[in-house]
Protein backbone atom coordinates (compact mmCIF):
# COMPACT_ATOMS: atom_id res chain seq x y z
CA UNK A 1 0.00 0.00 0.00
CA UNK A 2 1.70 3.17 -1.16
CA UNK A 3 0.46 7.07 -0.27
CA UNK A 4 1.22 9.12 -2.73
CA UNK A 5 3.39 12.10 -1.48
CA UNK A 6 5.29 14.03 -4.12
CA UNK A 7 4.14 17.50 -5.08
CA UNK A 8 1.79 17.23 -1.82
CA UNK A 9 1.32 20.63 0.43
CA UNK A 10 1.78 21.49 3.92
CA UNK A 11 -1.12 20.82 5.55
CA UNK A 12 -3.71 18.18 6.40
CA UNK A 13 -4.58 15.42 3.82
CA UNK A 14 -6.95 12.88 3.67
CA UNK A 15 -6.45 9.44 2.82
CA UNK A 16 -8.44 6.30 1.99
CA UNK A 17 -6.88 3.04 0.16
CA UNK A 18 -8.19 -0.26 -0.47
CA UNK A 19 -5.56 -2.89 -1.63
CA UNK A 20 -6.52 -6.50 -2.15
CA UNK A 21 -4.41 -8.88 0.34
CA UNK A 22 -3.09 -11.18 -2.66
CA UNK A 23 -1.79 -7.74 -4.37
CA UNK A 24 0.30 -7.47 -1.04
CA UNK A 25 3.88 -9.92 -0.37
CA UNK A 26 3.92 -12.20 2.04
CA UNK A 27 0.33 -11.35 3.78
CA UNK A 28 -0.55 -13.87 6.49
CA UNK A 29 -2.86 -16.41 4.83
CA UNK A 30 -5.47 -15.85 7.96
CA UNK A 31 -6.20 -12.51 5.89
CA UNK A 32 -8.68 -12.25 3.08
CA UNK A 33 -10.14 -9.77 0.94
CA UNK A 34 -9.30 -6.59 1.02
CA UNK A 35 -7.46 -3.91 2.97
CA UNK A 36 -8.57 -0.74 4.17
CA UNK A 37 -6.79 2.12 5.19
CA UNK A 38 -8.34 5.80 6.18
CA UNK A 39 -6.72 8.33 8.52
CA UNK A 40 -5.07 11.76 8.05
CA UNK A 41 -1.57 12.66 6.13
CA UNK A 42 -0.33 15.81 7.73
CA UNK A 43 2.91 17.47 6.55
CA UNK A 44 4.98 19.99 7.73
CA UNK A 45 7.84 21.12 5.23
CA UNK A 46 9.71 17.41 5.23
CA UNK A 47 8.31 15.75 7.78
CA UNK A 48 4.82 13.50 7.71
CA UNK A 49 2.86 11.90 9.99
CA UNK A 50 0.15 9.59 9.26
CA UNK A 51 -2.57 8.53 11.56
CA UNK A 52 -5.56 6.54 11.00
CA UNK A 53 -7.25 2.85 11.07
CA UNK A 54 -6.55 -0.06 9.12
CA UNK A 55 -9.18 -3.09 8.74
CA UNK A 56 -9.68 -6.78 7.08
CA UNK A 57 -11.55 -9.22 7.62
CA UNK A 58 -9.50 -12.37 8.70
CA UNK A 59 -10.92 -16.42 8.69
CA UNK A 60 -10.10 -18.37 11.74
CA UNK A 61 -11.32 -21.92 13.71
CA UNK A 62 -13.48 -20.68 17.11
CA UNK A 63 -11.13 -21.98 19.71
CA UNK A 64 -14.59 -23.37 21.48
CA UNK A 65 -16.37 -24.95 18.86
CA UNK A 66 -13.57 -25.47 15.78
CA UNK A 67 -16.37 -24.01 13.75
CA UNK A 68 -14.61 -21.46 10.74
CA UNK A 69 -15.68 -17.92 11.16
CA UNK A 70 -14.68 -14.18 9.73
CA UNK A 71 -13.94 -11.51 12.00
CA UNK A 72 -12.94 -8.01 10.82
CA UNK A 73 -9.67 -6.76 12.73
CA UNK A 74 -8.84 -3.01 13.06
CA UNK A 75 -6.12 -1.85 14.76
CA UNK A 76 -4.76 1.76 14.60
CA UNK A 77 -1.94 3.48 12.75
CA UNK A 78 0.36 5.92 13.28
CA UNK A 79 3.70 6.46 11.24
CA UNK A 80 6.11 8.93 11.06
CA UNK A 81 7.89 9.97 8.70
CA UNK A 82 11.08 12.41 7.76
CA UNK A 83 12.34 13.27 4.01
CA UNK A 84 15.88 13.21 4.61
CA UNK A 85 18.06 11.23 1.95
CA UNK A 86 21.71 11.92 4.71
CA UNK A 87 18.82 10.12 7.08
CA UNK A 88 17.58 7.51 4.85
CA UNK A 89 21.01 6.13 3.69
CA UNK A 90 22.07 5.75 7.51
CA UNK A 91 18.71 4.30 8.85
CA UNK A 92 19.07 1.30 5.80
CA UNK A 93 22.73 0.72 7.60
CA UNK A 94 22.12 1.45 10.57
CA UNK A 95 20.28 -1.67 12.59
CA UNK A 96 18.58 1.01 15.46
CA UNK A 97 15.56 1.39 15.45
CA UNK A 98 14.34 4.70 14.70
CA UNK A 99 11.10 6.08 15.70
CA UNK A 100 10.49 8.35 12.13
CA UNK A 101 10.71 6.49 8.94
CA UNK A 102 13.62 8.31 6.59
CA UNK A 103 12.45 8.59 3.34
CA UNK A 104 14.26 9.57 0.06
CA UNK A 105 13.91 13.01 -0.58
CA UNK A 106 12.64 12.38 -4.27
CA UNK A 107 10.70 9.72 -3.55
CA UNK A 108 6.97 9.69 -4.87
CA UNK A 109 5.41 7.55 -2.20
CA UNK A 110 5.24 5.37 1.19
CA UNK A 111 5.19 2.10 0.73
CA UNK A 112 3.31 1.23 4.20
CA UNK A 113 2.75 -2.25 3.57
CA UNK A 114 5.03 -3.93 5.87
CA UNK A 115 3.80 -1.71 8.51
CA UNK A 116 0.33 -2.92 8.09
CA UNK A 117 0.84 -6.43 7.79
CA UNK A 118 2.59 -5.98 11.03
CA UNK A 119 0.11 -4.50 12.80
CA UNK A 120 -3.26 -6.12 11.54
CA UNK A 121 -0.58 -9.62 12.62
CA UNK A 122 -0.12 -7.66 15.83
CA UNK A 123 -3.84 -7.39 16.19
CA UNK A 124 -4.79 -10.98 15.43
CA UNK A 125 -6.79 -12.37 18.86
CA UNK A 126 -5.17 -14.77 21.30
CA UNK A 127 -8.40 -16.44 21.66
CA UNK A 128 -10.60 -16.84 18.71
CA UNK A 129 -13.94 -17.16 19.51
CA UNK A 130 -16.87 -17.25 17.06
CA UNK A 131 -18.98 -14.20 17.83
CA UNK A 132 -21.64 -16.82 18.53
CA UNK A 133 -19.89 -18.33 21.26
CA UNK A 134 -18.46 -14.92 22.95
CA UNK A 135 -19.30 -15.07 26.49
CA UNK A 136 -19.51 -18.07 26.84
CA UNK A 137 -17.69 -22.14 28.77
CA UNK A 138 -17.56 -25.17 26.82
CA UNK A 139 -19.88 -26.37 28.78
CA UNK A 140 -22.03 -23.92 28.30
CA UNK A 141 -21.57 -24.89 24.32
CA UNK A 142 -21.47 -28.52 24.98
CA UNK A 143 -23.66 -29.19 28.05
CA UNK A 144 -23.44 -33.19 27.65
CA UNK A 145 -19.33 -33.21 28.51
CA UNK A 146 -20.73 -31.14 31.79
CA UNK A 147 -20.38 -33.26 35.05
CA UNK A 148 -23.67 -31.73 36.93
CA UNK A 149 -23.32 -34.61 39.95
CA UNK A 150 -19.67 -33.23 41.00
CA UNK A 151 -18.26 -29.55 41.96
CA UNK A 152 -16.61 -27.72 39.03
CA UNK A 153 -13.05 -28.93 41.09
CA UNK A 154 -13.42 -32.70 40.04
CA UNK A 155 -10.25 -34.03 39.10
CA UNK A 156 -10.24 -37.42 37.03
CA UNK A 157 -10.12 -40.59 39.34
CA UNK A 158 -6.81 -41.76 37.35
CA UNK A 159 -4.67 -39.06 38.52
CA UNK A 160 -5.22 -39.32 42.53
CA UNK A 161 -1.72 -41.24 42.80
CA UNK A 162 0.05 -38.85 41.83
CA UNK A 163 -1.20 -36.78 45.06
CA UNK A 164 0.80 -39.09 47.12
CA UNK A 165 3.91 -38.27 45.02
CA UNK A 166 6.76 -36.47 47.84
CA UNK A 167 8.72 -33.93 45.64
CA UNK A 168 10.83 -33.19 49.04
Amino acid sequence: MKIRIHGIQDGKHQIELTENVKNIPYFSSEFLGEVQLSGFLTKAKNRFNFSGTVKCKAQFFCDISLEEFIEEIVADIHLNFIADTQLFYFQKDSIKEIEEIAVHEDDEYFDISDEIKDILTVNIPMKKIAPKYKGKTFYDVFPQFANKNKDENFVDERWNALKNINLN
